[in-house]
């Protein structure tokens, strides 16, 4: 399941380490449609954790209020099974009812946040590079002013499960019997993922996420 990582955090206390990114690109958000912000990107780059072993501890990111995950909106490929035949996976954009399904859900994230009655919040936005995860993140955000939005990161490791490259219908019916022959976990699609391999690749990037938070809750003491 492709999912989004969004991170509350006082607003007084952000401070991301520095890094040095392949690219960035920018996303349109907001609540003012002509604000945009710069979405950073791994890219080929190496993980942002072997970059914050070297950076002082007070230029770690602070201890985050919560932690929201956020599936993307109805797809064409939810609709249409055929898309993954003919368009690459990464590539499969949202319907105009995905795209107001992650509008709808900006709302309700927002008035989450604001019932805990704190002035100082920011939001800060991880997402999968997948462009229905990205066009979710463009919708979703626009609940937001320019000014609650801490940054957004890119990350690779919140992809969804890899099945394959164009994926054949009559074929993955196939491998999805012998998947439950095999066991769920462990059986790996041919040029894809087993969700044994998501859960390595997750696991890294929530500890990461978990490491920083022990590293701001050891500073309180």
């Amino acid at each position: 399941m492709a999912i989004h990582s969004l991170t509350t955090y006082p607003a007084s206390s952000l401070l991301l380490p520095p890094r040095k990114l392949i690219k960035s690109s920018f996303i349109q958000c907001c609540k003012t449609q002509n604000e945009s912000i710069e979405l950073s990107t791994n890219g080929k780059a190496s993980f942002p954790e072997k970059s914050l072993q070297k950076q002082p501890s007070n230029n770690r990111p602070p201890r985050p209020r919560r932690i929201i995950l956020v599936r993307h909106g109805q797809s064409q490929g939810n609709v249409d099974e055929s898309v993954y035949t003919r368009i690459a996976d990464p590539k499969i954009a949202l319907t105009e009812k995905g795209k107001a399904q992650a509008e709808e859900c900006g709302k309700r994230i927002r008035e989450m946040i604001e019932k805990d009655e704190a002035d100082d919040w920011k939001v800060y936005f991880y997402v999968s590079p997948y462009k229905r995860t990205r066009e979710t993140l463009q919708n979703l955000a626009r609940a937001f002013e320019r000014s609650r939005i801490a940054g957004m990161r890119e990350e690779p490791r919140l992809r969804e499960q890899d099945f394959g490259n164009f994926q054949d219908r009559e074929r993955m019916r196939a491998e999805k019997a012998i998947r439950m022959l095999y066991g769920r976990f462990f059986f790996r699609f041919p040029n894809g993922e087993s969700a044994a391999d998501v859960y390595d690749r997750v696991t890294g990037l929530s500890n990461i996420l978990a490491f920083l938070s022990r590293e701001e809750k050891n500073k309180a003491f």
